[in-house]
């Protein structure tokens, strides 16, 4: 087992042993376990997973940074939601709302789409 945070500038998401931890970089999916070599990576748009000897939890992380020594792991994310307070409703309704800029419109599509996957992946 190893020591895991997952946070976000104004919540923290999750404090406690884990079995390993999934996410992505630009490299693609990578997990981490206790005794992991030391690592810093830049996480891509994604799922994250954590396992523990109990349950998997999973979260979306729109960008951050994973940090291991092999004892601890932290995750600091920009922007996190739990799969639990996904809404792809409330996002479709924004999408369907005139006012946004093309910039505007394409974050929120690709916000769906991720949200889609995860939230497809168990229903």
């Amino acid at each position: 087992m190893v020591y895991c945070e997952l946070r976000s500038p104004d919540r923290t998401f999750y404090q406690g042993e884990v079995i390993s931890v999934t996410a992505r970089s630009s490299r693609g999916e990578f997990a981490v376990l206790a005794h992991h070599a030391p690592l810093l990576a830049e996480l891509s748009p994604g799922p994250i997973r954590i396992r523990t000897a109990t349950e998997e939890q999973e979260f979306v992380c729109f960008g951050g940074t994973l940090s291991t020594d092999g004892t601890r792991i932290v995750i600091l994310g920009q922007d996190i939601v739990p799969r639990a307070e996904i809404d792809i409703d409330e996002l479709r309704r924004l999408l369907e709302a005139p006012s946004h800029s093309r910039e505007e419109a394409a974050e929120l599509r690709a916000r769906l789409a991720l949200f889609e996957k995860v939230a497809g992946r168990h229903d």
